[in-house]
């Protein structure tokens, strides 16, 4: 299949339609090295390898799991024990909280991507900038850790789809919802994350975690319906002193993650991909040129020991 596909820009991904993802380029290429990583599209809402029928015929919606059930449910067992990571990336996510009337929350980690001095003439070089200043080892976006199964049944091609692990809700995270995402927050445990070839599945449990370096901010309702897909998504609300919801003036980044539109097709083959480099380390404009990037650049010498499987 083409990796050619278009890609659009999404202020509003529900379970069914379509993310982007990191995993191994081993799961592609068994010549790969395990510690090269590849960004391919995925359906987001697994769809076990052993379901024969139709797409349209399996009901479960499994957007997420729960790291405590993991190697116990064998839809998830499986392919957890067998290597099939994988890396969930965006700016955010939604999530309601359940009181007199469900209020939508906008969580996210990582501030200058959500802050108003990037709006209104946004771009990838200004983006870029901002990056080169800071942390080389904080990520630009929030990366959730995942699973990932292949079909071979219910599509013309191989149906590549993913389920985001989730874990009881940090201290942060509690007064909106028990649980969270398992947020991978430093390079270095995304590459363990994914490294299916040094870290087995014992090894890369612990990283899935509560996180407390997290923010939020409520936003409209108006999120709960999958045909609102714009910027007003992100705008913060705030309540004002008669408690009525109004949007404040606060402006947001435009999403520089392109994903794919929703559809029954979903690519096998990698969108980018990286070569192993002897630093991790390089120059700030090698290491800026494209956002994603941040992702991507790889060490050759794994400072990890090969764990025994």
């Amino acid at each position: 299949m083409s990796s050619t596909q278009p890609f659009r820009s999404s202020w509003n991904i529900s379970p069914t339609s379509t993310c982007l993802c990191l995993i191994s380029a081993k799961h592609l290429d068994e010549t790969e090295d395990s510690a090269t990583r590849v960004l391919c599209s995925m359906r987001w809402a697994l769809v076990p390898h052993y379901h024969k029928g139709s797409l349209a015929e399996y009901r479960p919606i499994l957007n997420n799991c729960r790291v405590e059930t993991i190697e116990e449910k064998p839809t998830f067992k499986v392919p957890f024990q067998n290597g099939k990571r994988c890396v969930i990336l965006a700016e955010g996510f939604f999530e309601w909280k359940k009181n007199v009337a469900k209020t939508p929350y906008f969580i996210y980690e990582t501030e200058p991507f959500l802050h108003e001095k990037h709006y209104p003439n946004i771009n990838a070089d200004r983006i870029l900038d901002e990056m080169k200043n800071k942390d080389p080892e904080k990520l630009p976006l929030l990366a959730m850790a995942g699973i990932f199964d292949i079909n071979r049944y219910c599509e013309i091609d191989l149906l590549y789809s993913c389920t985001i692990c989730t874990v009881e809700a940090s201290e942060t995270m509690s007064d909106v919802h028990i649980r969270m995402p398992a947020i991978l927050t430093t390079q270095q445990e995304v590459d363990q994350w994914l490294d299916f070839g040094r870290y087995d599945a014992e090894n890369v449990l612990p990283l899935l975690e509560p996180r407390n370096d997290i923010h939020m901010y409520r936003v409209s309702p108006s999120v709960g319906s999958t045909k609102m897909n714009d910027m007003s998504n992100l705008r913060p609300l705030t309540t004002n002193e008669n408690n009525t919801t109004t949007p404040t003036n606060r402006n947001t980044l435009d999403s520089f993650v392109i994903k794919q539109e929703s559809g029954s097709q979903y690519l096998r083959e990698p969108i980018l991909k990286t070569e192993t480099t002897k630093k991790r380390k390089s120059s700030p404009a090698k290491h800026g040129q494209r956002s994603i990037e941040d992702y991507i650049i790889k060490d050759t010498k794994s400072s990890a020991k090969r764990f025994k499987k």
